[in-house]
């Protein structure tokens, strides 16, 4: 009898063990089967043996799409090489790319047929982007032989017109990476303005100004005085000049160290933590479910001098270009963030309509009376450290960063900004790697991106 008892328990965990790993393994195949039919190991999608779904820019340029079972992109290079790695090359090596995230779509794979459904079952799918392909390719011709990443958006709509990142290749004659031994090509698969984070420089005293407003009754007039260097507990902070007394507006626009090394110190560890963790370092953030590099700001272990730096936009700081867009964006809303996006829409392969893809509403992330104070401010370094000339006379707000990354190397260049006018909704971010003054290296990438963009918003009235 024991035994009967015995075999009938053992026959019930079979059973049970039976039904489990069959359970476990139809909830695994529904969650993970695209990342299986994707995987890199099926070269028949990589190399485009599948009919897939074309891609457009906002202008209805084709940006990819496959013929006679190869999948072929735009016939400019340039235009090519501006938008690799937001459209991909067909392989998985770009996985922020919109081929990599939207290869079941494009490809029309569903869990229950795979590829090749009928019709009126599933279908390929086109995606028409934001961008606008033409300012792409002539902004990231711009930045020569420096690496980098551009991006514009219309901080009302949230659309990104433009979003390139530097080094790139042509998707039709890839080099041989093996060969190269002088760097050119490291990160090359890596979207700068999504999956890097720099040393912020001096574009950092954005932050530093709004903390500074948010818990200073009198951060805006009172006097902060340079004298070149500032000795901290024995320890050196340094201005490229001696400016004298000055207030936080002077300060922004010529860039003070000092003052701003002050603020810094005078709000102390935990308040500026908490300051800058209420705008979003720290935590994560994404974009279109991407999530972006993370953005840190870290001073447990600063000493009061390095805290000043790290008030300066150096000591262990870091920015991420697209969350850096995301503020310029906050700033210009006064205070409220429509989120960026590039996919606007998706639509059955030859249909006439399409399925526009839905946004959040935009968000309070700043308060309107910091974000105007901001706006103002910003809008007087512009017209009085660079000159409206930058822009073809176009109004606009901005701030520019050199971030020291090493004695051997020539800083990050930085322009952040966004436009004065309301009619013209664009807020932008430019870093230039080792490209030496943010003005000098920065400033004409953003000149000419504005500039474009500003004669296709004239044109489209």
């Amino acid at each position: 009898m024991r035994n009967m008892k015995f075999r009938s328990l053992i026959l019930y965990f079979v059973i049970f063990a039976f039904f489990a790993g069959l359970g476990y393994y139809i909830f695994e195949f529904t969650r993970e089967s695209k990342e299986w039919a994707f995987s890199p190991v099926n070269r028949h999608l990589s190399n485009g043996s599948l009919s897939g779904g074309k891609i457009f820019d906002t202008n209805g340029e084709i940006l990819a799409q496959t013929v006679n079972g190869k999948r072929l992109y735009h016939e400019n290079e340039d235009v090519r090489k501006a938008l690799l790695h937001t459209v991909g090359d067909g392989s998985t090596l770009i996985p922020t790319s919109v081929q990599s995230r939207y290869n079941a779509e494009l490809f029309g794979y569903n869990f229950i047929t795979g590829f090749g459904a009928p019709d009126y079952f599933s279908s390929n799918q086109d995606i028409t982007l934001t961008l606008d392909s033409k300012i792409c390719a002539s902004v990231s011709k711009k930045f020569g032989d420096k690496k980098g990443t551009a991006i514009a958006y219309n901080y009302k709509t949230g659309e990104v017109i433009c979003m390139v990142s530097l080094p790139t290749y042509d998707v039709n004659n890839r080099p041989d990476f093996s060969k190269e031994t002088d760097g050119k090509y490291d990160g090359v698969y890596l979207n700068r303005a999504l999956s890097a984070a720099y040393t912020p420089g001096s574009v950092f005293k954005i932050f530093t100004s709004i903390a500074g407003i948010e818990c200073l009754p009198d951060a805006e007039t009172r006097k902060y005085e340079c004298e070149k260097v500032k000795i901290i507990d024995g320890e050196k902070v340094t201005c490229m000049q001696s400016h004298g007394k000055l207030d936080l507006k002077i300060a922004l626009s010529k860039s003070c160290d000092i003052a701003f090394c002050d603020i810094a110190v005078e709000l102390g560890k935990e308040k500026m933590t908490q300051e800058l963790e209420k705008l979003g370092f720290n935590s994560a953030q994404y974009f279109e479910g991407i999530e972006l590099a993370k953005s840190v700001y870290d001073v447990s272990h600063a000493s009061r001098a390095d805290l000043g730096w790290s008030g300066i936009g150096q000591y262990t700081d870091t920015l991420n270009p697209m969350y850096m867009l995301k503020i310029m964006g906050a700033l210009a809303g006064g205070g409220n963030l429509t989120e960026p996006f590039i996919v606007k829409s998706f639509a059955i392969s030859g249909a006439k309509d399409s399925q526009k893809v839905t946004k959040s509403s935009a968000k309070t992330v700043i308060s309107k009376i910091v974000a105007d104070k901001m706006k103002e401010m910003m809008r007087f370094t512009m017209k009085n450290q660079y000159n409206d000339s930058l822009f073809g006379g176009i109004p606009m707000c901005a701030k520019t960063g050199t971030a020291e990354v090493g004695e051997d190397k020539l800083p990050h260049g930085w322009m952040v900004g966004f436009s004065y006018d309301e009619n013209f909704p664009i807020a932008f971010v430019v870093v230039v790697e080792n490209g030496d003054f943010g003005i000098k290296s920065a400033g004409p990438i953003a000149g000419s991106m504005i500039k474009e963009i500003h004669s296709v918003f004239s044109k489209n009235k």
